[in-house]
């Protein structure tokens, strides 16, 4: 796999992570609208919550996707570099070889 396909594949998960994102944000928004008009003391109070763990969320998910984005890139650089550590890519692909013998025993 080369560095631009990884940063694709990584774009897209991040993409798709935005996407659930925001189909989140609009159900609570929904859910903060129905529940206003079903009880209007509270409502206030409801959508202040709704909209604090809206932004909550979203600061966790951008902050572990901007992690693993970079996390993911320095592992792969490590990876690719097969002609500093030849040693190193073959106990890899033993042990991903070995992983993927164990995963279909089961």
């Amino acid at each position: 796999m080369t560095t631009r396909a990884a940063k694709s594949a990584t774009a897209e998960e991040i993409a798709a992570i935005e996407d659930l994102m925001s189909d989140l944000e609009k159900r609570l928004r929904r859910l903060s609208g129905g529940t206003r008009r079903e009880v209007s003391g509270a409502s206030g109070e409801i959508s202040d919550f709704v909209s604090e763990a809206l932004d909550r969320i979203a600061a966790r998910v951008r902050e572990s996707a901007d992690e693993a984005t970079q996390v993911g890139s320095d592992a792969f650089k490590k990876l690719t570099d097969v002609e500093h550590h030849p040693l190193l890519m073959l106990a890899v692909a033993a042990a991903l070889g070995f992983l993927a013998g164990l995963a279909n025993r089961r």
